[in-house]
């Protein structure tokens, strides 16, 4: 199965013999063409490759998943500058991953639903094949349904039956956000000028305790927020700031309409006018909600604590 373009496979899996039934040949076919082989999965799991692999171990890029599946944006950026620096003089790229989906919540959990759906896209025309494995015994039944929708192709199985178009895919996580808590929140109308929302978030995130090694990346895409909500949205806005246990929440709001789907979740070619901003703020950003509805465009920055 090889070929210029992407090849992505959903590998689902119920024990070790299963991952490694699928996984081995899989490399050891392709260190055999010479080709680049990265695998992202758990420690157990790299255990049993390296294992397996005996000396050759050493010609696979083995990465922990915890660095890999930072953040969605992040990671698909990752992904695509890896793959990208790697296809000259090779035929292909092989990519064994696993994001761990334990202890998400359902936004973080549609994040990265969202991301293996724009991979779709981002790779498109990449000589990459990629091999995302699923453990049944510990990934919610859900995440495995929609990773048959996230994936054109099955290990094993050929091609999914119920692979989804990515952008509607995605369009269907755009659930309601949830409206920030009431009298929880310090918020700030903005009209022209960016600094005062800078020196705003600045202020906020100082009072609400934010690491100060979290805060310059968030003011960076604050800024790129609003600034696009100036320049290409109504020309003002509102940026409210609040926090929940895990995140500080960042959110501007203005009159302008944005495109849904995957908005910004693909990088924007090189020779675009636009689109660089956004996808920029998706990796500043540990996580990144939009929702465009009739009466404007609402964007959240989301910044972990710890």
């Amino acid at each position: 199965m090889t070929g210029p373009f992407l090849v992505h496979q959903a590998l689902i899996y119920r024990d070790a013999q299963q991952f490694l039934a699928a996984v081995l040949p899989f490399i050891t076919e392709g260190l055999g063409r010479g080709e680049p082989v990265l695998a992202v999965a758990t420690e157990a799991n790299c255990g049993l490759l390296r294992d397996e692999l005996g000396k050759y171990a050493a010609d696979v890029q083995f990465v922990e998943p915890t660095r890999w599946y930072d953040s969605p944006g992040r990671a698909l950026a990752t992904c695509h500058r890896y793959v990208h620096e790697r296809r000259n003089g090779h035929n292909q790229v092989r990519v064994v991953g696993e994001p761990t989906w334990a202890g998400l919540d359902p936004l973080e959990t549609a994040g990265w639903k969202r991301f293996e759906a724009s991979l779709n896209i981002a790779l498109a025309a990449a000589p990459a094949w990629l091999l995302c494995s699923y453990d049944e015994r510990v990934v919610a039944p859900g995440v495995i349904a929609d990773a048959r929708r996230t994936h054109p192709e099955l290990s094993g199985g050929g091609k999914s039956a119920e692979y989804s178009n990515p952008a509607g895919f995605c369009s269907e996580l755009q659930t309601p956000l949830e409206p920030a808590p009431e009298g929880s929140y310090a918020a700030l109308n903005f009209d022209g000028d960016p600094a005062p929302v800078r020196r705003f978030v600045v202020a906020e995130a100082a009072r609400l305790g934010l690491p100060i090694g979290c805060l310059d990346d968030l003011i960076l895409a604050v800024n790129e927020v609003a600034t696009n909500a100036i320049r290409h949205g109504a020309g003002s806005g509102r940026v409210q700031v609040w926090r929940d246990e895990r995140y500080l929440i960042c959110e501007v709001f203005d009159a302008g309409q944005a495109t849904e789907g995957l908005f910004n979740m693909v990088p924007p070619r090189p020779d675009s006018e636009g689109g660089h901003g956004m996808w920029i703020t998706r990796q500043l950003c540990d996580l990144v909600e939009i929702r465009s509805l009739p009466n404007g465009t609402t964007i959240r920055l989301y910044t972990r604590y710890s």
